[in-house]
């Protein structure tokens, strides 16, 4: 079975004042990392899952530091490992053939 990433987008804003110390403490938690920043108070994260911690409790935890205004969730999906040799393509894949469209399986011309 391949692996899954759980990936969530989150935008934080941060009171007046409170960025500097606070950003520290929040790329101090585990699965979030630092995608764009907009100005002292805007921050575009990445939070995925741990280990040790889910994405959705980190979300909440920077949710309650004191000076954080706001952490929305603006971007959740799953992503599965590239490894190639997991997935399985063509009519098998999804119907075993049998599908009613028959050009749901029609490969792509590569000319």
């Amino acid at each position: 079975m391949a692996d899954t990433t759980n990936i969530c987008g989150v935008a934080v804003y941060l009171a007046p004042g409170a960025a500097g110390d606070l950003t520290s403490r929040i790329l101090a938690m585990p699965g979030v990392e630092l995608e764009a920043a907009a100005g002292e108070n805007r921050l575009a994260l990445t939070v995925i899952d741990t280990p040790a911690s889910l994405a959705i409790d980190q979300i909440a935890a920077m949710h309650r530091l004191p000076g954080v205004v706001s952490a929305s969730l603006i971007f959740h999906a799953f992503d599965t490992s590239d490894d190639e040799s997991a997935v399985e393509t063509g009519p098998a894949a999804c119907c075993g053939g049998d599908c009613e469209n028959s050009g749901a399986h029609a490969r792509a011309s590569t000319n």
